[in-house]
């Protein structure tokens, strides 16, 4: 079921009835842990732990039945939120949808040369979706992907 975006009468629905804490982590779901971790880890990020999730309480969780779920978290040096990759053990891995589609999402980089972290990737045999572009408010700014076919966008901010 989906959340309602307004009430009957066209106002927003209430606030939750709890502050949010923070942004905790994103979640990728990949088809190699190793792989996907050593691409992370190009932009800084480190292992954190690693473990297998399963049993009824996880397959009920996940929706999915053996949802047997190998995890691991990688943390960045600057903080922020952390990033799961998680392989599903008994079910093949479908690549994400479009960009263009409804439920696609993306990870964002901002580094401090857009153009040499995408030479150093496209050389390593990165597939990027374009060319790098600058926007009309001077933002550098390129989608590729990663290794199990999500976008990761690297922006640069416009010079001061």
């Amino acid at each position: 079921m989906n959340p309602p975006t307004s009430t009957s009468d066209g106002a927003a629905p209430a606030p939750l009835p709890t502050r949010v804490r923070r942004v905790d982590h994103l979640s990728f779901t990949v088809g190699d842990i190793d792989r996907s971790a050593a691409f992370y880890g190009r932009f800084g990020f480190e292992p954190y732990k690693r473990y297998t999730s399963a049993g009824p309480e996880v397959d009920e969780g996940a929706d999915i039945e053996n949802a047997d779920m190998d995890i691991q978290w990688l943390q960045h040096p600057l903080g922020g939120p952390m990033l799961e990759l998680i392989r599903y053990v008994h079910h093949d891995a479908g690549r994400s949808a479009h960009n263009s589609k409804v439920g696609a999402a993306h990870l964002c980089f901002c580094v401090e040369d857009v153009n040499a972290a995408f030479g150093a990737l496209v050389s390593d045999g990165v597939e990027p979706l374009s060319d790098p572009h600058e926007d009309e408010f001077g933002v550098r700014w390129v989608y590729l992907r990663d290794p199990d076919g999500n976008s990761v966008e690297l922006i640069q901010d416009p010079p001061e």
